[in-house]
């Protein structure tokens, strides 16, 4: 179709606009859910250089972002405690991923407390839900005169390699992004914009077992 503008509604806003119009294109709905946009595959737009969400889930034990928040958080120019951090498997802020026998554990070299985790079973039940089948769509971003897309290729990629995903994790192809912060000076509400675990185009392969380039 070549360079498509894409239309100036609210639901095509944003930075989502090019995927979400992808969507729509293909005959889905815009799906916030944690089940594939079409059928039995997920479609993914990339167009840039940012990360690729794969998706949102937040760690345990219950509680762990308001203490993540207030032991390792620093304050923003409102006086509010911040804890916005995003890396992979270890950061310059001591933090480093762990891959122990039932979970994943994010720990601290200097700070021996409690650590925020998921445990495999969560992990791999997020991948299962939305990502076992996966479609992305590489293409160009053009935000002046008008908003424009271009989708210049698509691969598939399906099964997940049985430790694909937690090696990936403890090797720093997979990043995770805390951000969470307290909503006042008082830091008693927390408002927390969830925890993502993301992965750059050219690592997608490493957690699958098979691709295919859709010609």
């Amino acid at each position: 179709m070549g360079w498509i503008d894409i239309p100036p509604e609210k639901s095509f806003n944003g930075n989502a606009a090019p995927g979400d119009y992808l969507e729509h294109l293909l005959g889905g709905q815009k799906n916030n859910r944690d089940s594939p946009d079409l059928a039995d595959w997920e479609v993914k737009f990339h167009g840039g250089n940012a990360l690729i969400t794969l998706f949102h889930k937040e760690p345990q034990p219950r509680g762990i972002m308001k203490f993540m928040v207030h032991e390792h958080g620093w304050p923003d120019h409102l006086e509010r405690i911040s804890f916005r951090h995003t890396f992979a498997g270890k950061s310059n802020r001591g933090f480093y991923v762990v891959n122990e026998p039932d979970r994943i554990v994010v720990r601290h070299d200097t700070k021996d407390t409690v650590t925020p985790y998921w445990t495999h079973n969560t992990l791999l039940n997020c991948l299962g839900a939305k990502l076992r089948r996966l479609i992305l769509v590489e293409g160009e971003i053009q935000h002046a005169p008008v908003k424009r897309v271009i989708y210049r290729k698509a691969t598939a990629f399906w099964e997940f390699k049985q430790t694909g995903f937690f090696d990936a994790l403890v090797k720093g192809k997979v990043y995770i992004d805390f951000d969470a912060r307290t909503s006042g000076g008082s830091g008693t509400t927390l408002r927390n914009h969830g925890t993502k675990f993301r992965i750059n185009i050219k690592d997608i392969e490493s957690i699958y077992e098979h691709s295919q380039k859709i010609t």
